[in-house]
C-alpha cells in the first residue's frame, strides 16, 4: 500500500471513530434544578467562569433530585450542580459508590431555602399549632420524614401534622384552596408567597432544625468521568468554586443573576434566602457525617455511609 493511500485510509477511518485535533476545549455534561439551589451553577455560566477555563457545558434543567441522582450514577451526566443527597445514598445499596460529593450545603434555621407558610388570616401561629393538621410537602420521603422527626423531638407526645406530597407547581394553589393547611415549601415558593401572596411565614428551615447546619443539599461528580476526566473535572471545581466565593461577596449582585436565570422577580430574588454551599476543597466532613447518621436513624438509608466513602479526596 502507497503513502497516498495509506494517507485516504486513515482519513476514512478518522470519520467513522474519535480521531480529532485536541483544541484544548474540555467538556462536562451537567444537571441542575432549574431553582434557588443552583445558583452557583448560573453565576459561573453568568461570569463566564467555564468559558475562562475552556470548559464546554453541556447543561440540562432536571425537576427533580431523584430525576439528577439517577441520571449521575446511570452515567447520563457527568456531574450534578445540586441535589438533595438522599437519593444519592439511594443508589447505593451495597454498592460501591458511583458519585463523589464536591460541595456540601450550609443550612441553618435563620438562612434555610426552605420554610413554613400559611395563609394570612389562618388560626396557625406556631409549629406546634400544625399537630394533626394537613401540611403539603415536597414530593419524595426525606421532607415528610425531616418534618415529622423534628415535630417529634420539639413536640413529644404531640400527634404528628398529617404531610401530604404535593408537586412544588401547585404547592401555593393548594394553600389557597385549602387542600392544605400549611405548606413547607422551598424557596422561591416560600418568598412568593409571603411576598406576592400575603402569606404568613411561621417557621424556618426544617432541614436547619434537624442538624445546624446541615448538609442535605449537595453537588457530585459521576466517579468514573472523575477517574477518567481529571483535568475537566479540576476545572469545573475552580469555576463553581470561584462561583462560591462571588456569591459569597456580591451578594446582591448574585441575586440580580438569580432573577434572570430563574424568572422570578427582582422583588422576590432580593428577599428570598440563597442556599449556601461550600468549596471544594472545604466540605465539612464532620458535620456531613453527623447528618448520614441522622439519616440511618429515621430511615431515610438502608444502612450506615461513612462520609470518607463519598466525598472527593
Amino acid at each position: 500500500m502507497n503513502i497516498h493511500r495509506l494517507f485516504i485510509l486513515s482519513f476514512v477511518l478518522c470519520g467513522f471513530t474519535v480521531c480529532k485535533r485536541d483544541n484544548g476545549i474540555l467538556t462536562a455534561r451537567v444537571g441542575y434544578l432549574p431553582m434557588v439551589s443552583s445558583l452557583t451553577y448560573f453565576v459561573a455560566v453568568e461570569n463566564k467562569y467555564f468559558i475562562e477555563e475552556k470548559l464546554d457545558i453541556q447543561a440540562s434543567p432536571i425537576k427533580t433530585s431523584n430525576g439528577i441522582a439517577q441520571d449521575l450514577v446511570a452515567g447520563h451526566i457527568d456531574a450534578a450542580i445540586e441535589l438533595s443527597i438522599v437519593p444519592l445514598l439511594k443508589t447505593i445499596a451495597g454498592k460501591d459508590p458511583k458519585f463523589r460529593i464536591f460541595s456540601i450545603s450550609s443550612i441553618t434555621e435563620e438562612n434555610g431555602f426552605d420554610g413554613i407558610i400559611v395563609l394570612k388570616d389562618s388560626p396557625i401561629q406556631t409549629l406546634a399549632d400544625l399537630s394533626g393538621k394537613k401540611v403539603g410537602t415536597f414530593p419524595g420521603t426525606t421532607a415528610a420524614a425531616t418534618f415529622g422527626s423534628v415535630f417529634a423531638t420539639k413536640f413529644p407526645g404531640k400527634p404528628l401534622p398529617v404531610f401530604q406530597q404535593i408537586d412544588p407547581s401547585v404547592h401555593l394553589q393548594s394553600l389557597a384552596s385549602g387542600d392544605v393547611d400549611a405548606l413547607h415549601a422551598y424557596e422561591p415558593t416560600v418568598t412568593i408567597g409571603t411576598v406576592e401572596k400575603g402569606y404568613r411565614k411561621i417557621a424556618g428551615s426544617i432541614y436547619g432544625m434537624q442538624l445546624t447546619p446541615s448538609p442535605i443539599g449537595v453537588a457530585a461528580v459521576n466517579s468514573d468521568w472523575l477517574n477518567k476526566n481529571e483535568k475537566a473535572a479540576k476545572a469545573l471545581f475552580r469555576a463553581l468554586d470561584r462561583a462560591v466565593r462571588f456569591i459569597n461577596l456580591n451578594p446582591e449582585e448574585a441575586r440580580r443573576t438569580l432573577a434572570k436565570y430563574t424568572g422570578a422577580t427582582p422583588q422576590v430574588t432580593q428577599k428570598m434566602m440563597i442556599m449556601p454551599m461550600s468549596e471544594s476543597t472545604r466540605i465539612d466532613q464532620d458535620n456531613l457525617q453527623k447528618y448520614l447518621d441522622i439519616l440511618a436513624s429515621i430511615k431515610e438509608t438502608d444502612a450506615p455511609v461513612a462520609s470518607h466513602t463519598i466525598i472527593l479526596n
